[in-house]
């Protein structure tokens, strides 16, 4: 771990982001617990850094949510130290309007990026600059939440390993909505001419040939990553539980439905049989051309739904990944604290994963999960975060934590928005 390039955020300015007006944090390289009471902001704070590190707010469905209620601008700055350089991460939300932001006014905001002080076109700048690696209460959802959830989760984690996996998904979806609308097109003239037919097929080659491009990199990443989270599933269980994954191709056809298709010369029926999932074994088998076509065949069997609909229904915005353990559904048969513990094996899995591919000691974000950990849970996570990694956590509470978590860490105190360092917690 001593080889690593360690990543350490030395500088924290907030204002007007969620609750804080002004908040300025110089944390320890180590260890950093954020107290308060709930509902007072600490899980801002660490939203603040993943926004900054990922240009996405997990619990926000649009940016204007960040931006403090009566505040009509939001200014997020971090300074960071990567590989021996300090660099800066800079993030201004800003009405057009100059009306004070509410839920009513969305559409008149603006956003602007620096990194190290220049202006940037999109969020895609801030990929494998800041490298964060969050565990929250929400990523339960990783297992029983919808599809999108865990879509989102691998994506991210692609993102950050590869460079190019962002502009790849941009133009996945740009992509896609050309062919809704094309879609759209067909469904509101009530006809589907050979034309039609011509294009549509060109469209469904094109999301074919860049959606098997995404699966493939998702597919590659759980191929590292699952055998990775089923070590560390199987110490945490104490060896009575085997966790596996599968990918899911989601489509009617798939999943036994009977649409009607065209037959031709582009069609296998071998194929078909794979589009209801790959398994673990199969993950480092699978061309991306063989992927490519069976998307294509997927898309020729809805076709008529899709039209109806108006919407892509296959591809890999679609798909899925599901979790068993011991062969059943761990979001349908799963107790919490097993699901609990299958989602730690999994940012287990992402911590290590991020070290091996960029060398370096990623920021860890332990938003108030730590306290929720049994003993066990504590040492394997302690044992991955060694002493080597500035991590932040959030808790209201300091009864159930390790004393080795206690022992070399910076204290700070929030209460209703305002943050200060302490030099003893405050017993709770």
């Amino acid at each position: 771990m001593d080889s690593l390039s360690k990543v350490r955020i030395t500088k924290i300015c907030l204002e007007n982001f969620r609750n804080y007006e002004h908040a300025l944090l110089e944390p320890h390289s180590f260890g950093n617990i954020i107290l308060g009471e709930n509902a007072q902001g600490k899980s801002n704070l660490l939203e603040a850094i993943e926004y900054a590190a990922t240009g996405k707010a997990y619990r926000a469905a649009k940016d204007f949510e960040l931006v403090r209620h009566g505040a009509d601008t939001m200014k997020l700055d971090i300074s960071f130290e990567a590989e021996g350089m300090i660099e800066s991460i800079s993030i201004f939300l800003k009405s057009k309007t100059g009306i004070l932001l509410s839920n009513s006014v969305t559409a008149s905001l603006q956003r602007e990026i620096k990194v190290n002080g220049v202006k940037q076109s999109s969020t895609a700048a801030l990929k494998r600059r800041l490298i964060v690696v969050s565990f929250k209460s929400q990523d339960l959802n990783i297992v029983r939440g919808g599809p999108a959830f865990r879509r989102d989760w691998i994506d991210i984690l692609l993102c950050n390993l590869r460079a190019s996996t962002a502009g790849r998904l941009q133009q996945y979806q740009k992509i896609v909505a050309q062919r809704n609308r094309l879609l759209k097109m067909i469904s509101e003239s009530g006809r589907f001419s050979t034309s039609d037919k011509e294009q549509l097929k060109t469209w469904d080659i094109q999301v074919a040939k860049a959606g098997s491009e995404i699966v493939k990199e998702r597919l590659n990443l759980m191929a590292q990553l699952i055998p990775i989270a089923e070590k560390h599933h199987e110490r945490i269980s104490g060896k009575r539980e085997k966790l596996t994954s599968e990918y899911v191709f989601k489509s009617k056809s798939a999943q036994g439905g009977s649409q009607n298709h065209e037959h031709d010369e582009d069609d296998d029926d071998a194929l078909r049989e794979k589009m209801k999932s790959f398994n673990i074994d199969d993950l480092r088998n699978a061309e991306t051309k063989e992927i490519a076509k069976i998307i294509y065949l997927m898309l020729r069997d809805i076709r008529a739904e899709e039209i109806a609909r108006r919407q892509t229904l296959i591809g890999p915005h679609r798909d899925d990944i599901s979790f068993h353990l011991d062969g059943k559904s761990a979001m349908n048969f799963g107790s919490q604290g097993q699901q609990r513990s299958l989602v730690l094996s999994l940012k287990l899995a992402e911590l290590e994963s991020v070290r091996a591919a960029l060398n370096e000691q990623p920021v860890l974000l332990l938003d108030d999960v730590l306290a929720e950990l049994d003993l066990l849970r504590q040492e394997v996570l302690m044992e991955m975060v060694g002493s080597g990694m500035q991590t932040f956590v959030t808790t209201t509470h300091l009864s159930s934590f390790k004393p080795e978590w206690l022992a070399d860490s910076q204290f700070f105190n929030v209460e209703n928005g305002c943050l200060s360092a302490v030099r003893e917690p405050i017993p709770r």
